[in-house]
């Protein structure tokens, strides 16, 4: 493949991640969460490893104007510029980079995530076993009752 071809799949790829990315109902909320980095590999079998491009969000005027703007929830402020890498490799080191640079561990955050929402679930699936175990012993309950109640009932003639 030419470069010339490779930055034609390039273009192509990139407005169509573009336009999928921007049509998401997450997409206005992306930064607000913290999400201010985007990286995406593109490539098939015909043409091999096309790139990795990597879309960061920054907080400036993009000069685009809208004769009928879109009217949401939200205004977007802001831009998102992007750069392709050539390799995989270059897009990890990029990651690991901006992981690095963060005033957080991402790491230690998913962990979190991830064990306050096991903690949840064993909670909910805790009380609905201890709901069904106290339905259970409620209708014993009752049903001891019953026979207690027919037995009075029964006289046993010798």
């Amino acid at each position: 493949m030419t470069e010339k071809e490779r930055d034609m799949f390039r273009y192509a790829m990139e407005t169509q991640f573009r336009y999928k990315f921007y049509q998401n109902v997450q997409f206005p909320y992306l930064q607000s969460l913290g999400i201010d980095h985007v990286f995406q590999g593109f490539g098939n079998e015909d043409h091999g490893f096309i790139g990795m491009l990597h879309l960061w969000w920054v907080n400036e005027d993009s000069g685009i104007a809208y004769d009928h703007p879109k009217k949401g929830p939200v205004t977007i402020k802001g831009m998102w510029r992007g750069e392709w890498f050539d390799t995989p490799e270059q897009g990890v080191v990029a990651a690991q980079q901006i992981e690095k640079e963060r005033i957080y561990d991402e790491q230690k955050l998913v962990f979190l995530t991830q064990n306050y929402i096991r903690q949840k679930t064993e909670q909910r699936v805790r009380k609905e076993a201890e709901r069904v175990l106290q339905e259970q012993q409620e209708i014993e309950s009752v049903a001891n009752e019953d026979v207690e109640e027919e037995a009075k009932k029964v006289i046993l003639w010798n």
